[in-house]
């Protein structure tokens, strides 16, 4: 008996391994939800519906910006600690691209009567606060590896919430905006792979 006990143990445990991100993903949606309903009031006739944005829709803006918010921030720890001509035209880029996504996202929210979100759950993908600490205080190679170590893990967890949103969203912008996030997030990996791969020191 003990032993079938530890075998579905050991199974549960590998389980939950293997489809971490998605677990974080959903535990997000769910905080989310929670603080939404909170603090909002929801009502799909007001202008919501003419503007062609549904329930899924408000969620994933309200996520992505803060999800983006810490994006942002390594990225714009850069400038100061590397000399890396590819680290510091990625962190370029990353904020300005997201950036652009956030005013975006954060000016439908307006339209739809809804604050711009401040903070939240760390949902999947996102660094945690010792980690970010130990980012800002590191510099030249050690802040290259840990940069795009961190950011690999920052662009997967953006990638899997875009694409589970993909489908249950309603507006065309937000869907497209969405399939830019995962392309440019999947090139951007294949970067910063290829120059992980490269780096001997």
């Amino acid at each position: 008996m003990d032993q079938k006990n530890s075998n579905l143990r050991n199974k549960i445990l590998s389980w939950i391994s293997a489809n971490r991100t998605k677990i974080l993903i959903a535990f997000g949606i769910l905080v989310f939800l929670g603080l939404f309903v909170a603090n909002n009031t929801y009502d799909d006739n007001k202008s919501v519906s003419s503007s062609e944005f549904n329930r899924a829709d408000v969620m994933f803006m309200n996520m992505m910006i803060i999800h983006h918010d810490q994006a942002i921030e390594m990225a714009e720890l850069a400038p100061n600690r590397t000399d890396n001509e590819n680290i510091l035209e990625l962190s370029r880029n990353i904020s300005k691209a997201q950036r652009a996504e956030n005013e975006q996202m954060a000016e439908w929210l307006r339209e739809l009567g809804y604050q711009r979100p401040r903070n939240g759950h760390r949902m999947a993908g996102m660094a945690s606060q010792e980690q970010m600490q130990r980012l800002e205080n590191s510099s030249g190679r050690e802040f290259d590896r840990l940069f795009s170590e961190l950011m690999i893990t920052h662009h997967r967890g953006g990638i899997q919430m875009a694409q589970s949103f993909i489908q249950r969203g309603r507006n065309p912008e937000l869907i497209e905006m969405e399939k830019g996030m995962v392309r440019a997030q999947t090139e951007e990996i294949e970067k910063m792979k290829e120059w992980r791969s490269n780096w001997t020191e």
